[in-house]
């Protein structure tokens, strides 16, 4: 009978989790659509890159405070981010915000000049920098392996890059975006990691003090811009479905956090990874389908040798991990909760949105 109930709850556990697998990619595929159409897919001629950030910030920080009255209106015991000085204030945690800040409006000017079936290939150099500063920042060592994954991700880059220039006329500055975005993705997830080291906050809280620090960052900036008045001016904001993809896009970024946070509570940050690059391949086919492009033979075997420098990479820290766990901690006291989401999600492939960082991508 024991075995029964053990068994039951063990495929309960495999279907929430994949359950929550889905929402991820679901809602991160989502997240990147929806921005690529905000920035280009009206042809206003208004810039409204930082206009995005804030309004995702701002339903995110909105959507936290709701959720905090519910549950104490109701006496539900909802384990909710608070306002906490001390950590919102932290030095790393401030420089890892305003670095995150920096990477989404990178993100947002680099889909106004490359295709969403580009778009893994434009941000795939984020584990290259994260590597690179990890070594730099933290002290880590650099393996042979891992250099062996960065000429893979480095080559698959160069050959991607060229072969979208040749075959789509792909503009110089959705590159240098790209590149500024994952380079600012990767600096962002190393002070993540130094603020987990010296705190300790939860994924849930590390969330909404990026939300909270990015909103206000971003206010001065909407308001030099003049964003906001080019916004109310134009005829996006009295389009029904610019302010419903604004809308979406925001509750998108509050929900992919907390997915991402949950999935790394049910299993560990590097599952999280291996998630990400796997919504990563299927963003680009769905692109490629959506758009009805054809591609070369060069141009997917650019994204293959990224890919498969991302996943020897991610199957050297699993190796890596096994044979910590084997040789200095019990199976059962595997600590799966409290890591930081931006550090996730930047050593990946470099998603980023409102409550990660690299793209995530996300966005």
């Amino acid at each position: 009978m024991p075995s029964h109930k053990h068994s039951g709850e063990g495929r309960s556990r495999m279907m929430l989790v994949a359950m929550v697998v889905v929402s991820y990619w679901i809602t991160a595929m989502a997240m990147v659509f929806i921005n690529k159409e905000l920035i280009s897919g009206h042809n206003s001629g208004v810039d409204i890159s930082v206009f995005i950030v804030w309004v995702q910030t701002l339903i995110g920080i909105t959507s936290v405070v709701l959720l905090r009255l519910v549950s104490s209106y109701l006496n539900l015991k909802w384990d909710l981010p608070l306002f906490q000085p001390n950590s919102l204030l932290h030095q790393d945690m401030v420089l890892a915000s305003m670095l995150f800040t920096g990477t989404l409006i990178f993100n947002n000017l680099m889909l106004k000049y490359i295709s969403v079936a580009f778009y893994q290939l434009a941000r795939s150099l984020t584990l290259i920098f994260v590597i690179l500063f990890s070594g730099i920042v933290l002290g880590e060592k650099i393996s042979w392996r891992v250099i062996c994954s960065c000429f893979l991700i480095v080559f698959g880059f160069y050959i991607g890059v060229d072969e979208e220039i040749f075959a789509q006329g792909l503009h110089v500055l959705g590159v240098i975006y790209g590149i500024a975005a994952s380079l600012t993705a990767a600096l962002c997830g190393v002070f993540y990691k130094r603020v987990q080291i010296r705190e300790n906050p939860t994924s849930l809280q590390m969330t909404f003090n990026n939300q909270f620090i990015s909103f206000v960052a971003l206010s001065p900036l909407l308001y030099s811009t003049s964003q906001l008045t080019d916004f109310l001016q134009s005829p996006l904001a009295g389009n029904p479905t610019v302010t419903l993809l604004l809308m979406l896009s925001g509750f998108a970024s509050v929900l992919m956090g907390w997915v991402s946070a949950r999935l790394i509570s049910l299993t560990s940050p590097l599952t999280h990874n291996i998630s990400i690059n796997t919504k990563s391949v299927l963003q680009t086919l769905l692109a490629v389908l959506w758009s009805g492009e054809t591609r070369s033979f060069s141009w997917w075997l650019g994204n293959a040798l990224v890919m498969g420098g991302i996943g020897t990479y991610t199957a050297n820290k699993l190796n890596m991990s096994s044979v910590e766990t084997e040789t200095s901690k019990p199976r059962s006291s595997i600590q799966r909760e409290g890591f930081p989401l931006g550090q996730v999600t930047a050593t990946g492939t470099g998603e980023s949105s409102s409550s990660q960082v690299g793209v995530n991508a996300n966005r």
